[in-house]
């Protein structure tokens, strides 16, 4: 039976989101096994389901509190979840906690792949086709070596094959132009290479402009390139719809295209939804680790879980762990 170990008290919105999208789970899952750690009183909710299973933990990792807490709070939630998957009692982790906390608690209590220099933050994002773009890194690492953006590009890789299904995914890497010789000497020097690597299907390099041009399946960047770039396309993403209704409210005229035009405009925010992703995967551990959205919606989180549980169908992280042995 597939385990699947649950933070349930670190997010925005506690643990009543987490408690519903764990039952819903449940419920079309029942050949898997959650692990809800969090404060018993405030989980009983989930006490009737054969497939959960609720683990008390007295503290709480806030969102606000210095990650250097993490040491001194063994007890939260968010540290005994990602206990459970280094005492193999769990087979992948989630949650909706601090991104700082939740990666320094897997960093100092679960093991990194072998071959893997240092471990990343990998999202997604939206593309008009619905297919999506994976980018690694986007805000782990402040610095990057190119040896470091090779292991990410053949994890980025490994995912979009086994868990998107894509037939060699191709991999770009993000630049300030797209010839060959663009960019600092360490952007040259990972150009070089990820064009030597035999692992992956690297395309060259890509512009910001391009990322959601559905041009390439992986973008590989450092982790402040990446998380600059990540969080300006969500800004432009959230002005632009903000604009988008101001506009079509502006008069009669455009309250009625907007009335006809819903079910396009309806499709078009689907597509940008962040909550069908399913949240950003820290990359290079030895057990899947998910991380939801801190302000994740009951729905946003059971497609947490849904990653989750597909990643470890697919094996993706022993598959990542062998492609890292044949380089």
């Amino acid at each position: 039976m597939i385990r699947l170990s649950v933070d349930a008290m670190s997010g925005d919105l506690g643990s009543t989101i987490v408690q519903e999208a764990c039952a819903t789970f449940a419920k079309k899952h029942e050949n898997v096994c959650l692990k809800v750690v969090g404060k018993k009183e405030e989980l009983t909710s989930l006490e009737t389901y054969k497939n959960i299973d609720i683990i008390d933990a007295r503290d709480v990792m806030m969102m606000d509190e210095s990650v250097m807490k993490v040491r001194r709070k063994k007890d939260s939630s968010m540290v005994k979840a990602i206990t459970l998957a280094k005492e193999d009692e769990a087979d992948a982790v989630i949650s909706c906690g601090s991104t700082g906390a939740f990666y320094i608690s897997a960093m100092l209590f679960l093991p990194r792949l072998e071959g893997v220099e240092k471990s990343c933050l990998m999202a997604t994002l939206p593309t008009l086709n619905g297919r999506g773009v994976l980018m690694l890194d986007v805000g782990a690492n402040a610095e990057n070596t190119p040896s470091q953006l090779v292991d990410f590009a053949l994890m980025g890789s490994t995912y979009a094959k086994y868990v998107w299904h894509r037939d060699d995914p191709k991999v770009a890497l993000l630049n300030i132009g797209s010839e060959e010789k663009k960019g600092d000497s360490m952007h040259q020097e990972t150009y070089q290479l990820l064009k030597a690597c035999p692992q992956i299907h690297f395309v060259g390099n890509i512009e910001g402009k391009e990322m959601l041009n559905e041009q390439v399946d992986v973008i590989v960047t450092d982790g402040f390139t990446g998380n600059v770039a990540l969080k300006t396309t969500e800004g432009v993403a959230t002005q632009l719809m903000k604009g988008l209704k101001q506009t079509m409210l502006s008069s009669t005229w455009s309250k009625l295209g907007a009335l006809l035009s819903k079910g396009a405009l309806s499709s078009l925010k689907q597509k940008f939804d962040p909550k069908m992703v399913g949240g950003a995967l820290m990359m290079g551990f030895v057990k899947p680790v998910i991380k939801a959205h801190g302000a994740s919606d009951a729905t946003a989180f059971e497609s947490a879980l849904n990653l989750a549980l597909e990643m470890v169908e697919q094996d993706v992280v022993n598959k990542m762990k062998d492609g890292m042995h044949s380089l």
